[in-house]
């Protein structure tokens, strides 16, 4: 509680923070002094609740388990409208000096994320896809395959393992 002045009672009284709504409210006549605000403080609460730390820090997207770096590298994009002087620059040199040893896999969950979308899919199946293509590329037998029709026939796989069977021919 702090104290604040009440246009309504003419006095500074001691108000009320209602955090669910947002509001700063008169504790002597009930009137709303203001209303909807935003809490800007840090928000200190833990959501590592299946790694086990209690790190309350919440920064960044989601890890990926498939992905050897967890999916948290960094890709600089070209600038709107650059051509292949990016290249010759030195962000450009640095990009291909780290080239990313997933961006094979990262373009193949792409993908399959594209086809799952179109075809109305769960994100469960996806999932289970992205892991039968990983586990399919762990093997090295992928190589000269069609890259669509390998990762179609990993969704149409997922798809069977979920009991949510598609046909071949897709949905109309």
């Amino acid at each position: 509680m702090t104290d604040a002045f009440c246009s309504d009672c003419k006095k500074h009284t001691e108000v009320v923070f209602d955090h669910s709504a947002g509001d700063t409210v008169c504790s002597e006549c009930g009137l709303v002094l203001e209303s909807h605000s935003i809490d800007e403080t840090s928000e200190w609460r833990t959501f590592a609740n299946e790694s086990g730390d209690n790190d309350p820090v919440r920064v960044g997207g989601p890890t990926n388990p498939l992905l050897a770096d967890g999916g948290l590298s960094t890709v600089i994009a070209k600038p709107n409208g650059a051509s292949g002087e990016f290249l010759s620059s030195s962000l450009g040199r640095w990009q291909n000096r780290g080239s990313n040893p997933d961006r094979g896999l990262i373009l193949a969950f792409k993908t399959i994320a594209t086809m799952s979308d179109r075809l109305g899919l769960v994100a469960t199946i996806k999932d289970r896809a992205n892991e039968i293509y990983k586990k399919v590329e762990d093997q090295k037998s992928s190589r000269g395959r069609n890259q669509d029709a390998l990762l179609a026939a990993c969704l149409y796989i997922a798809c069977r393992q979920e009991d949510k069977p598609r046909t071949v021919k897709g949905t109309a």
